[in-house]
C-alpha cells in the first residue's frame, strides 16, 4: 500500500511539473527566423527531393544547415502534409518535455533513488524553457544527449551508442558534452562498474557509424567534409573577449551559478562527472564567441546538467546534515529547499518574460535579440515573402541579410551576403570576417561578387519603416548610383499574436537597378509599384 501511495504521489508531481512546464515554455510562443532556414531545406526535399537551398539555376549545393536529422523529420512531416512551421513547434516542446523527464533519469543512474528536482528547477528556468518553441533543434537535441548520458549512467552502452549517434545527427557540437561525460564516467566510476572492452567498442561502433555515414555523404553531396556554416562561424574566436564573455556572463546570472557555492563543501571526485561537461560546454561557448540570441541556446545542455548537480549536491547535503542535527533526520529539508529555488527561479522567470515582451523592435540590455524581437521580426518576413511570392516573379533573385522567414515564406532564390547558406565564402580567396559584427554575422558579401551575380532586388541594404524613403537615400546604401527604391508594402495584417490583434510594418523597401522591371517595379511607377 505504501508502495502504491508513493507512486501515486510521485505520478501527481510529476504532472504538475509537466503542467507547470508546458506553460511556461507555450509563455514564450514564438518561431525565430533562423529555423526558416531548415525549414527551407525540409520543404525542398519533400517537395523536389533535393536538400539545396536555392533550386532555381545556377543551382548551387550547398550545406547551409547543421541539423540533418531535424531537417529530415520536418521533411517528412511536410510530406504527409504536415507543414514543417507547424510540425517544428510540437517537437520542440516534445523535446523539452522529454528532457525534463531525462534529468531525473540522469540523476536516479548517478546517485540511485527517485527525485523531480531537477525537473521541477528546470520547468522554471527560460534558459532551457525557453528553447521548447523557436523552431530550432535545440530542445531535441539536449533531449538526446541527456539521454545518452543517462543510459550510460545506467550501464546501457549500446542505447548510448545510439543516442550519441542521433543527437550527433541533430547538432554536432552535443557530441561534446556527451564525450566529455563519457570519459569523465569510465575515469571516476570505471574502476567499479567497468562496462568491458566488448561492450565499450560496440557502443562506439554504434555512435560513429551513422556520424561517419554523414561525413561520407556530406562529401559527395555537397563536396565538402564539413558544413558551409562552418567556412561562415569559424571566426567567432574574434568574438571571446566581446560576445564570448558576455554570453556566459549572462548564463551564469541567469542561472543562479553562485547557488552552487553553498553546496561546494560536499562536491566529491564523483561529482567530476557533471563538472567537467558543463565547464567544457561553458568554455566551448566562450571559444566560439557566443550567440547574440538570448536566453542561452548554445548551453541548454549545461543548464539541464547543472540541474542535475545541483539536485545531487543538496541531497548529499541534506542527508550529511540530516545525520548529525538532531530533530532534522525527518524532515525534508532537500525538499524544502528546491521548492523555494523553484519559486525563486518563477519569479525571476516572470520579471523576464515581462521585460522581454515590452521590447517588441528593441534588444535585452543592447546586445541580445529577445523572443519577442525574434518572433516580431520574423512574423513580418513572412507576411512581406508571403507578398512577394503573390507578386513577383518566381525567377526574381533577392540579396538578404536574414535567410530565413522571408526566402521560405517567398520561395524566392536568394544571394546570402553573409554567406551562411551561400557558395560565396568558397569563391573568395581571402574572407575578411570583422571582430565587431555579431556572431554568426562576421563577413559580407563582396560587393564584386554581388555585381556579378546580378541580383534584381537588394534586400539586405533595404528599409523598413511606416514611410517610403527618400529616393536620394537610395544612393547612400554604399552600391552607387544606378539603384532606385522597391517598397513591398502589404498593409495591415490580422494577426493576434499583435498587441491590437493587427501587424502593420509599413513598407519594406529594397534597391532595384535602374531600368529593371521586377514585377510591379519599374521607374515610370513610384517605389511602391503604383503607377504615377
Amino acid at each position: 500500500m505504501r508502495a502504491s501511495r508513493d507512486t501515486l504521489l510521485r505520478g501527481a508531481e510529476a504532472a504538475v511539473i509537466a503542467a507547470l512546464a508546458l506553460g511556461h515554455t507555450r509563455a514564450w510562443s514564438f518561431l525565430c527566423d533562423d529555423a526558416y532556414i531548415s525549414f527551407r531545406y525540409a520543404r525542398n526535399l519533400a517537395e523536389h527531393g533535393t536538400l539545396a537551398y536555392n533550386l532555381a539555376a545556377p543551382r548551387e549545393l550547398v550545406e547551409g544547415y547543421t541539423n540533418l536529422l531535424w531537417v529530415l523529420l520536418l521533411a517528412l512531416g511536410d510530406r504527409v502534409g504536415v507543414a514543417p512551421e507547424l510540425l517544428a513547434p510540437v517537437l520542440t516542446q516534445l523535446g523539452a518535455l522529454a528532457g525534463l523527464a531525462i534529468v531525473c533519469l540522469l540523476l536516479r543512474g548517478l546517485r540511485g533513488g527517485w527525485s523531480l528536482a531537477p525537473a521541477l528547477l528546470l520547468a522554471c528556468s527560460p534558459e532551457f524553457m525557453v528553447w521548447g518553441q523557436g523552431g530550432l533543434e535545440t530542445a531535441m537535441a539536449a533531449a538526446l544527449s541527456l539521454a545518452a548520458m543517462a543510459a550510460a549512467a545506467s550501464g546501457r552502452w549500446r542505447a548510448a551508442g545510439c543516442l550519441t549517434a542521433l543527437a550527433g545527427l541533430t547538432r554536432p557540437d552535443a557530441l561534446l558534452p556527451i564525450g566529455l561525460f563519457f570519459g569523465t564516467w569510465l575515469i571516476v566510476h570505471g574502476r567499479k562498474v567497468w562496462p568491458g572492452w566488448r561492450r565499450l567498442v560496440i557502443a562506439a561502433a554504434l555512435a560513429a557509424g551513422p556520424l561517419a555515414l554523414q561525413l561520407l555523404w556530406r562529401d559527395h553531396y555537397y563536396g565538402s567534409w564539413l558544413p558551409n556554416t562552418w567556412l561562415v562561424k569559424q571566426f567567432g574566436g574574434l568574438l571571446r573577449g566581446t560576445y564570448g564573455l558576455w554570453y556566459v556572463e549572462a548564463w551564469a546570472r541567469a542561472v543562479g551559478l553562485v547557488w552552487l557555492l553553498p553546496l561546494l563543501p560536499w562536491l566529491r571526485a564523483r561529482h567530476l562527472v557533471l563538472v567537467i561537461p558543463i565547464a567544457g560546454t561553458v568554455a566551448w561557448a566562450w571559444a566560439i564567441g557566443g550567440d547574440f540570441m538570448a536566453y542561452s541556446r548554445f548551453l541548454i545542455v549545461a543548464t539541464g546538467l547543472l540541474a542535475v548537480l545541483w539536485s545531487w549536491l543538496l541531497a548529499d547535503a541534506a542527508a550529511w546534515i540530516g545525520g548529525r542535527v538532531r530533530g532534522l533526520g525527518r524532515v525534508p529539508v532537500a525538499a524544502i529547499v528546491v521548492i523555494v529555488a523553484a519559486g525563486l527561479l518563477a519569479g525571476q522567470a516572470r520579471a523576464r518574460w515581462l521585460e522581454d515582451r515590452a521590447q517588441a523592435g528593441g534588444w535585452l540590455a543592447g546586445r541580445w535579440e529577445g523572443v519577442t524581437a525574434m518572433d516580431r521580426f520574423a512574423r513580418e518576413r513572412v507576411y512581406v515573402g508571403a507578398w512577394m511570392r503573390e507578386n513577383l516573379p518566381a525567377s526574381t533573385w533577392l540579396t538578404v541579410g536574414a535567410a530565413g522567414a522571408l526566402p521560405y515564406a517567398s520561395g524566392l532564390p536568394v544571394v546570402d551576403v553573409y554567406g551562411l547558406v551561400d557558395a560565396w565564402p568558397r569563391r573568395v580567396p581571402e574572407l575578411r570576417p570583422s571582430p565587431r559584427g555579431r556572431p554568426g554575422h562576421q563577413l559580407m558579401a563582396p560587393l564584386a561578387d554581388l555585381r556579378v551575380r546580378d541580383p534584381d532586388l537588394l534586400c539586405h541594404v533595404g528599409h523598413v519603416g511606416p514611410r517610403v524613403p527618400a529616393q536620394a537615400s537610395a544612393q547612400t546604401r554604399g552600391l552607387g548610383p544606378g539603384y532606385r527604391w522597391a517598397c513591398v508594402a502589404p498593409g495591415p495584417v490580422v494577426d493576434a499574436r499583435e498587441p491590437g490583434g493587427v501587424l502593420d510594418l509599413g513598407y519594406y523597401c529594397c534597391l532595384r537597378p535602374q531600368g529593371r522591371v521586377v514585377g510591379p517595379f519599374r521607374d515610370d511607377a513610384g517605389a511602391t509599384g503604383v503607377s504615377r
